[in-house]
C-alpha cells in the first residue's frame, strides 16, 4: 500500500426512494457545456478537466485525483428548486468539499424526504458517462441517495441510487449504479436532474444532507461483477471453488482470522487453494454480533492491526489492501483508520457501482442471494459498465441453495460483463 492510494476525507450517507412532484421550470447556468445547450457526451478522465475544476479549490481532494470533470458545482444555487413539501436548499459555506459552498438539504421530521431539482432547456449529452456525488449527512444513521436523469422526461428517465450506513459530519463520493430504467431514455438528451435523501431505516428525526461537486466521467464499454463471499465459511471452498473453477471465474474471501481452522470455516489448507485457483482474500476484523463502531478508537485500531498482522504472516499480505466492514456501519474514527491501513473498502451499498470510482473506500454490495433482483443488477452493470458486487455468505441447505448458486453463475457467464477480483480495481480507481 503506498500514500497514493490513501484518501484525504472520510465518509458519509445519503438517501433514496422515489421522487417528488416536479414545478416551474428554469435553466441553470454553468451545467455541463453551457448556454448553447449542446453537450458533447465527451469525458475524458486523463487528459481534460472542466474549466471549474482549473480554477475551484478542492478542501477534501485534488481534482486531478478525481476521474472525469464537474457537471455541476453547487457554487450558485440560482438553478436548483426545491421539490414540493421537499425541504429546504440553502447555501452551506462552513466547510465545503469545494469552492466556497455546497447545498444543504434539510427536511423536518415528518417530511417524506429533502428533494431538489434542476432543468436544461438545450438538454444535457450524458452518454455512456457515470456521475458521482461528494456528501455529507447528520442527524440520521442511514441515508439513500437517488438521483434521475429525465431524458427528456419522467417517462424515459434512469434512476440511480445508493444506499450510505455513516458515518456522519464526514465528506464521501457516492459513485451512483442504476437502481431503474422507465421507457427508452435517451441520454443525449437529459432535460432534468432530479435529487432527493431520504431516511433509512427509521421514520423518525429531520434530514440534514449536505452535497457538492456533481461529477461526470466516461464509463467503460463493459460492465464488471466481483464475487465476493464472507464469513470464512468452509461452502466457499466446498461448494462454490468448483463451481467458480468451471466458468474459470475467481472470488473474494474476506478472512476472519479467529474462525480459520473451526467447524463450518475455511482451513489453512482451504484458503490457500482459493488463493492458487486465483481468489483475493480481504480483511474482515471479527466483531461478533457488534458492530466495529460499539468499540473504543484504540480497540478497532486493534482489531484491524490484528486482522492484518495475521494476513501478512500467513503470506497473504495482499489481502491487508481490500478490507470488508463488520455488519456494514463505519463510523469516523472507523473511516479513519481503514484509509491508513487499506487501500479500499466495500459495505452494503444497495446496488451497484458507477465506473470508474472516485471513493475506493466507499464501495458498496448488494445480496447475490435474491434472486430476480440480483439478476437485475447484474443487468444494469452489463447495460450502464458498472461495478456489481455480489455478497455471499452461506452457499448449501438452510441458505442459499448450491442449484440457485450454480444457476446464477451460468446467469453472470451469458451477461456482457466481467468478472473481477479486487485486484483489477487498480486500472478503475482514482
Amino acid at each position: 500500500m503506498t500514500d497514493s492510494n490513501r484518501r484525504s476525507f472520510v465518509a458519509a450517507t445519503a438517501a433514496v426512494g422515489t421522487l417528488g412532484v416536479a414545478g416551474c421550470l428554469s435553466t441553470i447556468d454553468g451545467w455541463g457545456d453551457g448556454g448553447d445547450g449542446e453537450g458533447t457526451g465527451d469525458h475524458d478522465d486523463n487528459d481534460s478537466e472542466s474549466d471549474a475544476d482549473d480554477t475551484r479549490e478542492f478542501h477534501y481532494h485534488s481534482a486531478d485525483d478525481l476521474p472525469g470533470e464537474t457537471l455541476v458545482s453547487f457554487d450558485d444555487l440560482d438553478g436548483w428548486v426545491t421539490m414540493l413539501d421537499a425541504g429546504d436548499l440553502d447555501a452551506d459555506e462552513g466547510d465545503p468539499y469545494s469552492g466556497p459552498q455546497s447545498a444543504s438539504l434539510t427536511a423536518a421530521e415528518g417530511t417524506e424526504y429533502a428533494g431538489i431539482y434542476t432543468t436544461r432547456s438545450g438538454g444535457e449529452d450524458l452518454t455512456d458517462s457515470t456521475l458521482s456525488l461528494a456528501v455529507r449527512f447528520a442527524d440520521q444513521e442511514q441515508l439513500v441517495l437517488t438521483l434521475e436523469l429525465f431524458a427528456p422526461n419522467s417517462s424515459r428517465a434512469v434512476t440511480l441510487r445508493r444506499t450510505l450506513i455513516g458515518p456522519t459530519d464526514r465528506w464521501t463520493r457516492v459513485d451512483f449504479g442504476t437502481a431503474a430504467v422507465d421507457g427508452e431514455p435517451d441520454l443525449s438528451n437529459v432535460r432534468e436532474i432530479r435529487l432527493t435523501a431520504r431516511r433509512r431505516g427509521t421514520t423518525d428525526g429531520p434530514i440534514d444532507c449536505t452535497i457538492d461537486d456533481l461529477r461526470v466521467a466516461s464509463r467503460p464499454d463493459r460492465g464488471k461483477v466481483m464475487l465476493l463471499f464472507d464469513g470464512t465459511l468452509e461452502s466457499h471452498h466446498e461448494i462454490a471453488l468448483e463451481a467458480l473453477s468451471e466458468y474459470d471465474f475467481a472470488g473474494v474471501e474476506a478472512v476472519i482470522p479467529e474462525t480459520v481452522g473451526n467447524d463450518g470455516r475455511l482451513s489453512l489448507t482451504q484458503l490457500d487453494d482459493l488463493v492458487e485457483a486465483g481468489w483475493d482474500v480481504a480483511a474482515r476484523p471479527r466483531t461478533g454480533a457488534q458492530n466495529i463502531t460499539d468499540y473504543s478508537d484504540t480497540e478497532q485500531e486493534g482489531l484491524i492491526r490484528q486482522t492484518n498482522a495475521w494476513l501478512e504472516n500467513r503470506g497473504f499480505e495482499d489481502g491487508t489492501a481490500t478490507f470488508l466492514t463488520p455488519r456494514n456501519v463505519m463510523g469516523p474514527t472507523t473511516r479513519d483508520l481503514v484509509e491508513e491501513y487499506h487501500d479500499r473498502a466495500f459495505r452494503y451499498g444497495g446496488g451497484t457501482n458507477g465506473l470508474p470510482i472516485s471513493d475506493s473506500y466507499n464501495l458498496g454490495f448488494f445480496s447475490g442471494n435474491a434472486g430476480g433482483d440480483t439478476r437485475t443488477y447484474v443487468d444494469h452493470a452489463a447495460a450502464h459498465g458498472e461495478l456489481a458486487v455480489l455478497h455471499f455468505e452461506e452457499i448449501g441447505p438452510n441458505s442459499m441453495s448450491e442449484l440457485a448458486f450454480r444457476n446464477l453463475l451460468s446467469y453472470i457467464d451469458d451477461a456482457a460483463v466481467d468478472v473481477v477480483t479486487t485486484a483489477d480495481l487498480d486500472e478503475y480507481e482514482s
